[in-house]
């Protein structure tokens, strides 16, 4: 466990510490891998590359495999071990990480099949090279999501609450670079009636990277549950301190 949740004392298993660290890496193992997927995926989108809408696909077995060794562990350490306080909330926010990164896994091969349905939308097109500007915005949020991703495995790998509120207050810098990209697919069609398709495939592609953020957020807001004990899924984080959470 993190340093701040190591402030329990000692577990009264020898065990419990390395079979929860095995967990604990094994879901960072699959967080890595959904940050490259969903990278892969964008830039498939966004380059309108067949060949890494195949990669995103091959490695998604990966994520099923990955998926179901942590349940079966998660049981284990369930029923071994029944953990209390907060070791019983640090494996439970364990648990809803490794749900929501294999939605972040589902995400990724969505873009994957848009990517797919592009490509073949660009190749009977009669304005193909004017329409890949359309998806000009899609790497730039791509960055910024797959950032944020990685700043809350940082947070699970640390049992840092510090690091999840940095990522659970970045909504609005997201959303307006959301809405600023929404606005320049709006005068593509301005322009050129013909280029609804590409928007449309824009648009799905920009709403997947939203899901993605809110999956990650969604994980802050349980390491700051699991180290605080505060449940702030429903607050508004920008108005929380370390003052009310060691309330």
């Amino acid at each position: 466990m993190g340093e701040n949740a190591d402030k329990s004392g000692p577990h009264i298993f020898s065990r419990f510490d390395g079979d929860i660290g095995s967990f604990r890496e094994l879901i960072l193992d699959m967080g890595q891998l959904a940050v490259e997927q969903v990278a892969l995926a964008a830039k498939a989108v966004s380059e309108c590359d067949i060949s890494a809408v195949s990669h995103v696909r091959n490695n998604y077995r990966s994520v099923v495999d990955m998926d179901m060794d942590l349940l079966e562990s998660n049981i284990n350490l369930l029923a071994i071990y029944q953990p209390l306080a907060i070791d019983l909330r640090y494996l439970v926010m364990l648990s809803r990480t490794a749900y929501d990164l294999e939605r972040v896994q589902q995400e990724a091969l969505r873009l994957a099949d848009l990517a797919e349905t592009h490509h073949v939308h660009r190749k009977s097109a009669s304005s193909s090279a004017y329409s890949c500007a359309v998806f000009d915005d899609i790497p730039y949020l791509s960055e910024k999501v797959t950032c944020m991703l990685s700043k809350t495995l940082e947070a699970v790998a640390e049992g840092s609450e510090e690091v999840a509120l940095e990522v659970a207050r970045r909504p609005a810098e997201l959303r307006e670079a959301n809405q600023g990209a929404l606005r320049r697919l709006a005068t593509f069609i301005m322009q050129d009636p013909r280029l609804v398709q590409p928007v449309i495939d824009a648009t799905v592609a920009l709403e997947g990277l939203g899901r993605v953020a809110d999956h990650s957020i969604g994980i802050a807001r349980n390491v700051i549950f699991a180290v605080s004990g505060k449940d702030v899924r429903h607050l508004n984080v920008l108005n929380l301190d370390r003052a009310f959470l060691r309330s």
